[in-house]
């Protein structure tokens, strides 16, 4: 009989809240720890001040109040602790020496003391103090989960993403979009790819209800879920609201004016509440778009989208090229109109399609597959 793994301590440095929509950071978190790691997630480093609507977040985290620093309560799966470091945004030198002198110092004691051997950093979040950060905890083995183009990132200030630093500081490198994935082979030795994946089995209520298909002359639905930002294509949005039935699942960080009356605004809601709120809908909807950062968007709800049976339109994201036989693609407004009626009318087999795809890419496959590839260069670091 061969021998237990060995255990992990894994430090997730994340980009989202763990109170937010329900994203890759949660399910890789909750996959290692069922795997065995003892996981921490520390919520995101700011990247920015905070504006006047987000006070009651700011005050959330400085109580240690995770759930009043999000928008939604998520699970928290065991062998999951949160911890959050009161740092300053990196946006100038005066608040890069307070994090430098005294953010980070008594954030990696802390740590320190909480953190165990042998020590794993997954880290999704290029700025100096993370960077800073993950050197104090010195781990056995750094790793950059690369899955968002962040010298394009339309929320940072320039001079505050330092990706070059974290790539000097890893011992490898995961990304998912193509294009992602060429960009960090050329920058670094060891990069994996590592595709977005699925709770199937969570999905199971959106694959047992079928929308109307327009039947009696019912106007089609279409669902999209996820964050409305800068990612997202606004004006389709509402016109897809006045061509269809529209219900938006997830929280509208961008000024989304126009839409019909009868659009349904959700708001975040539990990940558990999602595929119920998708079961009657006809359609999926994915209208990013085209700008500096899209090229290296997957959404983490691809395979989501794809365990519910129901056809997906998408526009604005290159990534889903070489999945253009599971999905809709569009290359503009009106044709992206006219996808969702043709998408809603597809022959039977289609939707099996979709459905061995997502088979094919659970979160508990993705876990097994990120732990090994967390194995195999940790043996190899260790043997240098």
């Amino acid at each position: 009989m061969s021998p237990p793994p060995e255990r992990l301590d894994l430090l997730i440095f994340s980009s989202v809240h763990w109170h937010f929509t329900w994203q890759r950071h949660h399910e890789v978190a909750a996959g290692l720890a069922r795997l065995g790691y003892g996981v921490t997630y520390l919520e995101p480093i700011p990247k920015r001040w905070p504006g006047p609507g987000e006070l009651g977040r700011v005050l959330g985290r400085l109580r240690g109040r995770h759930e009043d620093a999000g928008l939604v309560r998520q699970r928290l799966p065991a062998r999951v602790r949160l911890r959050a470091v009161t740092a300053a945004p990196d946006t100038g030198p005066v608040s890069r020496m307070l994090n430098r002198s005294l953010v980070v110092p008594r954030a990696a004691r802390r740590l320190g003391r909480e953190l165990g051997r042998p020590l794993v950093i997954l880290n999704y979040l290029p700025l100096a103090a993370s960077v800073a950060l993950q050197r104090r905890l010195a781990p056995d083995l750094a790793i950059y989960d690369c899955v968002w183009d962040w010298p394009n990132d339309p929320y940072s200030r320039p001079g505050v993403v330092r990706e070059e630093e974290l790539l000097a500081a890893v011992d490898l490198v995961f990304a998912d979009a193509p294009y992602l994935f060429e960009r960090m082979r050329a920058a670094h030795d060891h990069v994996e790819r590592v595709l977005p994946a699925v709770d199937y089995d969570l999905y199971e209520p959106a694959r047992r209800r079928r929308g109307s298909g327009g039947a009696g002359g019912a106007r089609l639905r279409c669902a999209y879920f996820g964050a409305v930002g800068a990612n997202v294509d606004r004006g389709l949005l509402v016109r897809l609201s006045h061509e269809f039935r529209l219900r938006v699942i997830g929280p509208v960080q961008e000024r989304l004016e126009g839409l019909a009356t009868e659009t349904e605004l959700l708001g975040a809601v539990p990940q558990a509440q999602v595929p119920e709120l998708l079961a009657d809908a006809d359609v999926l909807v994915l209208p990013y778009r085209e700008a500096g950062h899209s090229r290296g968007v997957v959404p983490a709800k691809t395979f989501e989208c794809l365990a519910t049976g129901k056809p997906t339109v998408a526009k604005g994201l290159p990534s889903l090229a070489e999945m253009g036989d599971l999905f809709y693609l569009a290359a503009d407004a009106d044709g992206f109109v006219a996808a969702v009626e043709r998408a809603a009318a597809e022959p039977s087999e289609a939707r099996e399609r979709r459905l061995e795809a997502a088979r094919r890419n659970t979160w508990r496959q993705r876990a097994a597959e990120i732990d090994g590839h967390i194995r195999q260069r940790l043996a190899a670091v260790r043997g240098r």
